[in-house]
């Protein structure tokens, strides 16, 4: 044997030795549309190129014979099941193989392999056999009969175009992919060659299984190493079929090409029976749908069976844009619209229900105002004339000690006068239908009246006020309720300042709004007593009960600031550093842009 027949055989046996270790991975993937078809491909090299071993090496002519038709049940079927391989990995001729028609494919394969293993009787194969010599080895040179042609052209022809389906959705990976692209392609090609030159007898060996054995190679180490696969529609085969969605594809036809899983639980058929069908006749269940398979629509929703469906299609377009088909997805949404339904009827329940409660909730706060009104009526009243009357009592009763006990009942007396008309007051800034008379108000002017008001009991404890509000600074207010809010901030700043302590009034502009401060050096606040001290009868603790002191004062005025659209707030740095309130009003005072414009509407 020399030394180019022992290559050609150790290549062969290479191949056929390579091709069954990829035979045995691809068969744990048998799961994968494509791996079937590939296993086939694989395994019908692997008879051919152990048929071709044997049919080079053995001596005898029946042997020769036998194993050149054994040859046959690989390159028959080779060429069916690169095709369907092909189909699947570039997705192409659905209808056939991925339905019942996939068996057609084999027919004529099926006839050859027959054909060839009973040739002896009708010769269509071959029409005679010869030997021809290669050094000490004999090969068969046979004269090829009517159906050999027969099954050339198919073969060739199913096979050249499953080579094409590669070398077409090879060209269309990113150039991140050109060497796997170049792989591909070289695996669809090796084939041809090595074919194209035997049948022309430019060379005496048939190196067409060791070329099918590369290819098959390349074409592993592309799509199941290189993982090309995951970047094909094929990788995308896994997760559409186990959409929940429907998902139905078209041709530019209208006609059905490919559909999941869920879209054929959907239907109740299967995809071999709904494979090749019209539009209108696979979207039956839902008429409506036509209007976007075939009109300009994108989304519509579709009730069937009880349920419904949120209806999209996409056009599918190739590299030049042109539309080559469509793509429809349903979603099943009932869960959706029945939680909407519920949450709409829950919403409306809960606004009924909101509405009930705010009104029984006014209707309690009319009858509580009502009723600390009509209370504070009926305590005013019998207090009027005690009030008149213990002055008088205290000036005829002689006894000292007699004197102080009246004097106790007045100031007790007094505290609850203060008390009733402060609740009256703050009855009335909770009723809705409260009207503030707002104008623009010279800030300062409004400071130095609140200081008068205080003046005796600052001058009793030597506090001195500083007032360094600036004379341009206004405020868009009630001037009373703001003269209010001021005496009582004054009020309860030297109730809680020590003997020569002092009073600092500040402004400043914060936007649109005017920021006040009163700052003393009173006792102090920490922790949330600076939030506290605006509740109703709040009193920080023992120091601050004072009978003069109702504990509505503060919340008089956060409620008469809230009126207004501003805010209330404290700051002190801790206990014995002084407090400073502040409160926050629309400024009042205008550009000048604003007065020219006035004072010309009036001269006109």
């Amino acid at each position: 044997m020399g030394m180019q027949e022992s290559l050609v055989i150790l290549s062969l046996l290479v191949g056929v030795g390579i091709a069954t270790t990829i035979l045995y991975s691809i068969l744990s993937r048998k799961k994968e549309k494509i791996s079937r078809p590939f296993t086939l491909a694989i395994l019908s090299t692997i008879i051919w190129s152990i048929g071709y071993i044997i049919e080079i090496l053995t001596p005898s002519y029946s042997w020769k014979i036998l194993a050149a038709k054994s040859e046959y049940v690989g390159i028959a079927i080779l060429p069916a099941a690169w095709f369907v391989f092909s189909s699947r990995y570039a997705r192409h001729f659905h209808k056939i193989t991925e339905t019942k028609y996939i068996y057609s494919l084999f027919l004529i394969p099926f006839i050859t392999i027959f054909l060839v293993f009973t040739n002896e009787y009708h010769h269509l194969v071959w029409r005679s056999i010869q030997l021809f010599g290669i050094g000490n080895l004999k090969i068969i040179t046979p004269e090829y009969g009517t159906w050999f042609w027969i099954h050339a052209i198919y073969s060739y022809a199913t096979f050249l175009i499953g080579s094409l389906l590669l070398i077409a959705e090879s060209l269309k990976f990113s150039r991140t992919h050109r060497k796997k692209s170049f792989t591909l392609i070289l695996a669809s090609s090796l084939p041809i060659i090595t074919s194209t030159v035997y049948v022309s007898r430019i060379y005496p060996f048939d190196l067409t299984p060791l070329s099918f054995s590369l290819s098959m190679i390349l074409l592993f180490l592309c799509v199941y190493k290189l993982k090309l696969i995951g970047i094909v529609p094929l990788a995308r085969d896994k997760i559409v079929e186990d959409m929940d969605d429907i998902v139905m594809v078209f041709d530019s036809n209208k006609r059905l090409v490919d559909l999941n899983r869920s879209a054929q639980k959907t239907l109740s058929a299967s995809k071999e029976e709904l494979i090749g069908k019209e539009a209108e006749y696979v979207i039956s269940m839902c008429p409506e749908i036509n209007e976007l398979i075939y009109g300009g629509k994108k989304q519509k929703m579709c009730e069937k069976f009880g349920k419904f469906f949120d209806v999209r299609v996409t056009p599918l377009r190739d590299e030049g844009n042109i539309e080559v088909g469509r793509i429809l997805i349903a979603r099943d949404i009932t869960d959706l619209r029945r939680y909407q339904s519920e949450l709409e009827n829950l919403n409306k329940n809960l606004e009924i229900e909101v509405k009930r409660r705010t009104e029984y909730i006014q209707k309690l706060l009319d009858q509580k105002n009502d009723f600390i009104e009509q209370l504070g009526h009926d305590l005013k009243t019998p207090l009027t004339p005690i009030l008149s009357l213990l002055p008088l009592i205290r000036e005829r009763v002689k006894d000292e000690d007699t004197r102080k006990l009246v004097d106790v009942v007045l100031r007790n007396a007094n505290y609850i006068k203060n008390l009733v008309i402060e609740t009256l007051k703050l009855a009335k800034l909770n009723s809705p239908d409260i009207k503030f008379d707002i104008e623009k108000v010279k800030l300062s002017d409004v400071v130095e009246e609140s200081i008068k008001e205080n003046e005796i009991t600052m001058k009793q404890k030597n506090i001195q006020p500083i007032n360094r509000i600036d004379e341009d600074i206004f405020v868009k207010a009630d001037r009373l309720r703001l003269k209010e809010v001021l005496t009582n901030l004054v009020s309860n700043s030297v109730k809680y300042t020590s003997e020569g302590g002092k009073i600092e009034f500040l402004a400043r502009p914060n936007g649109d709004n005017i920021v006040v401060e009163i700052r003393d050096t009173g006792i102090g606040l920490e922790g949330d007593q600076k939030q506290k001290i605006f509740d109703e009868f709040y009193k920080v603790d023992e120091s601050r009960h004072d009978v003069r002191s109702s504990g509505l004062g503060l919340s008089i005025c956060k409620k008469i600031i809230e009126k207004h659209g501003g805010k209330i707030w404290a700051e002190s740095k801790g206990i014995g550093k002084g407090i400073s309130i502040y409160f926050a009003l629309p400024g009042g005072k205008e550009n000048k842009k604003s007065d020219e414009i006035i004072s010309i509407s009036k001269s006109l």
